[in-house]
């Protein structure tokens, strides 16, 4: 007892800085911050209209945020110079409580036509057209835009242009976001991390949709796992966006040629077209014909992607335990009720309230 005493006497500050250690780590363990989750979705169809079932997923979900595409920029041969394409208009008026995020798309080619002073001038341009359609599309002049978001998927060649745009763009808005693709995560030592307050981390369009032996290009688990080693290290507050969208593509000689939106096998099947089913989701018709407002050829392949919905149910799981920062958004792309319609009522809950 005596030695035990003696011990305690040498050891009292070793012994009370190991107490006080513990004491810190369980506050911290009782004291952590229950991740903000915003739930959202994106819209990419050029006229604004809500169908019914669109609303009630809005309102079941208590969806607070919508990314609108607002418009393209694109380069014009003949005026040399970028313009705005397929804008934006509105055939019913926005949900109560809904916020609107403008999205602009801009294409690759465009950025490697610019100088440094057209970047300047295209920053500007796109300010001003964005307040412009939502001044009077959205009736929102009397609310100062909260955010823009730019969706591009920059090259090397293009990396310095668009970088310029955004830290010019940032000067312009009060919160500036952008969407990042799943290579620009692995690869970001070569592709860079845009000079942007958020990304938007895109979980789809995960390989080629040209190349006829991809087993889905737009979502596919094990493709996702080659990618998402760098995820909690990247240098930029994430959000998350997941597919809920499906396709058919028609590809000729092993080439691509049509996409067929919205398209399911199941629907597919109920057209008993003349074709031998290939390998899994592909079909390859057996005579010439006229379907799904298509002329297709002996020979032709179409295959059908669509998401299952265990894939997405884990897929957001797994990646939303990989983003570390405290706040998310999270959004399904795309708010369109074909497309949503592999998935019932609950299923689309049942991945919101999984995130949270």
């Amino acid at each position: 007892m005596r030695l035990q005493r003696q011990w305690f006497q040498k050891n009292k500050l070793l012994v009370f800085g190991l107490v006080s250690l513990l004491s810190s780590c369980w506050a911290c363990e009782h004291t952590k911050k229950e991740r903000v989750v915003t739930s959202a979705f994106y819209y990419w169809k050029t006229d604004f209209s809500l169908s019914s079932k669109e609303e009630k997923i809005l309102s079941d979900n208590k969806i607070s945020t919508l990314y609108v595409k607002f418009f393209d920029v694109d380069w014009d041969v003949r005026a040399k110079k970028p313009v705005a394409k397929a804008l934006t208009t509105s055939k019913s008026p926005l949900p109560k409580g809904i916020r609107v995020v403008p999205v602009v798309y801009i294409t690759n080619r465009t950025l490697l036509q610019l100088n440094k002073s057209q970047v300047g001038q295209l920053a500007e341009r796109i300010v001003d057209k964005v307040q412009d359609l939502s001044d009077n599309v959205w009736k929102t002049s009397s609310r100062t835009l909260p955010e823009i978001q730019i969706d591009c998927d920059w090259t090397n060649k293009t990396r310095r242009n668009y970088f310029l745009l955004l830290t010019t763009l940032k000067q312009k808005i009060p919160a500036l976001s952008a969407t990042i693709r799943l290579h620009q995560i692995k690869y970001r030592s070569i592709t860079g991390v845009p000079p942007v307050d958020r990304g938007m981390l895109m979980s789809y369009n995960m390989s080629d949709w040209q190349e006829l032996n991809r087993l889905n290009s737009i979502y596919e688990p094990a493709t996702l796992d080659k990618y998402i080693d760098e995820l909690e290290d990247y240098p930029l507050s994430l959000d998350l966006v997941m597919p809920a969208f499906h396709w058919g593509i028609v590809y000729r000689n092993n080439h691509f040629l049509y996409f067929i939106n919205n398209l399911t096998e199941k629907v597919l099947l109920s057209k008993k077209l003349p074709f031998d089913i290939q390998t899994a989701h592909q079909f390859v018709l057996q005579q010439d014909t006229v379907a799904l407002g298509l002329a297709l050829r002996k020979g032709d392949v179409i295959k059908v992607e669509e998401v299952p919905f265990d894939n997405l149910l884990k897929g957001s799981s797994l990646l939303c335990k990989k983003i570390s920062n405290q706040k998310l958004t999270f959004a399904l792309y795309h708010l369109d009720e074909s497309s949503l319609s592999s998935y019932s009522y609950e299923q689309i809950s049942q991945l919101f309230q999984n995130v949270k």
